[in-house]
């Protein structure tokens, strides 16, 4: 869904920035990002819902099924704790919600027990979202804010981003031909945005430049997230008991560095996804793939244990994603025997839109992380 906003509209962003760089000098990419996504009038996500335009999809836009398999896991977690009478989801960024649709739609027997807090900072969208719940909304609440929900954590619950941590602001660094780690600024020349070199602008990024130096070849970009840290800090405190599991686009280091010589930073658009970063500020999506290394230490410093890390297609895998596919090929293969076409072609579709879920070069690829706060491994139990 997109809201409407004209070219007219977009100018207070685009002045801002240029009045920000014109008043304070060059802006450091964290500095940008924020202004071109959430800027309230012209800000890519204050007139998109994510995972429902045209610039991009997600799995639980996609299909279903992805959320009935994601409630298999949540039942899971629910088991683990030795099931609670109350259970909550905290899912940060959820788009329209199909993803809590249809897992409150097939939470089975611990369904009577699973909450769900959206963090949420526009309301327009919580609204699109109370409305796509429906009566399921009587099992949600809603908040701007991560932290605590209700001035109270949840006694036991999972805080759930799905691709979330891909849209935090991110500092871009580039490694020079010395050797030395500059920062990548936004500047302007002649009414035009432009990129160029400049120091450090937080000294916190001094650890992942030198990290950066010893692994990298002059010319080599990389991203440094340093909200990721306060992030998890809240998410840690959202839960007493619980779990902290986010799917999203990433890797590991170096790995991520290494396959990335340009950096990851991509924008999405209309026409897909372009490398250019500074063309048409507010509308188009500006992400840069998570850092999984860099996860896994602020989970330890906030006191989740890591317990996996994996593909998508892994964990859907583990989930009982196979079983499923089979289920419904075997089905439509009854139908089409049967004479029922048109029942045979819409499980092939729903068929389909599963086996997208474990694609190749696609969502497959996608990169899971969960980790525990005083709670053991859940053990997913796979219908026979």
């Amino acid at each position: 869904m997109e809201i409407s906003v004209s070219k007219k509209q977009m100018r207070p962003l685009l002045e801002e920035v240029h009045e920000q760089v014109r008043a304070g000098g060059p802006l450091p990419y964290d500095a940008f990002m924020p202004l071109v996504l959430y800027h309230p009038n012209g800000g890519y996500y204050a007139t998109r819902v994510p995972g429902s335009g045209g610039d991009y999809g997600t799995s639980p836009s996609l299909t279903p099924w992805f959320g009935r398999l994601v409630a298999r896991e949540l039942s899971a977690m629910w088991d683990a704790l030795r099931g609670p009478d109350r259970f909550t989801v905290i899912e940060v960024g959820a788009g329209r919600a199909d993803l809590a649709a249809a897992v409150l739609e097939s939470a089975g027997h611990f369904g009577g027990a699973l909450r769900w807090r959206f963090v949420e900072r526009f309301g327009g969208i919580a609204d699109l979202q109370r409305r796509r719940l429906g009566a399921l909304a009587a099992s949600a609440e809603w908040s701007e804010q991560l932290g605590p929900g209700l001035n109270a954590p949840a006694g036991c619950g999972c805080v759930l981003a799905h691709e979330v941590l891909d849209n935090f602001p991110v500092h871009v660094l580039e490694v020079t031909a010395s050797g030395d780690v500059c920062e990548v600024y936004v500047g302007e020349e002649r009414g035009r945005l432009i990129e160029h070199l400049g120091p450090l602008s937080d000294p916190a990024l001094r650890s992942a430049a030198e990290a950066a130096a010893a692994a990298l070849s002059p010319g080599h970009r990389l991203e440094v997230n340093l909200d990721l840290d306060g992030w998890v800090g809240e998410a840690a405190a959202a839960v007493a008991r619980g779990y902290l599991l986010i799917v999203d686009y990433g890797d590991v280091e170096p790995d991520l560095w290494l396959r990335n010589p340009a950096g990851t930073m991509v924008t999405y658009g209309t026409d897909g996804f372009r490398e250019e970063l500074l063309a048409d500020p507010g509308l188009r999506d500006v992400t840069a793939e998570v850092d999984f290394s860099a996860v896994d230490r602020a989970a330890r410093r906030h006191g989740f244990e890591p317990q996996l890390y994996c593909s998508q297609r892994e964990w859907l895998g583990s989930l009982g994603h196979g079983a499923l596919a089979e289920e419904l090929e075997r089905a439509a293969d009854r139908a089409a025997a049967d004479g029922r076409h048109t029942d045979a072609m819409a499980i092939e579709a729903d068929l389909s839109e599963l086996r997208c879920l474990v694609g190749h070069l696609g969502y497959g690829d996608i990169r899971v992380f969960r980790a525990a706060k005083a709670a053991p491994v859940p053990v997913v139990t796979v219908p026979q």
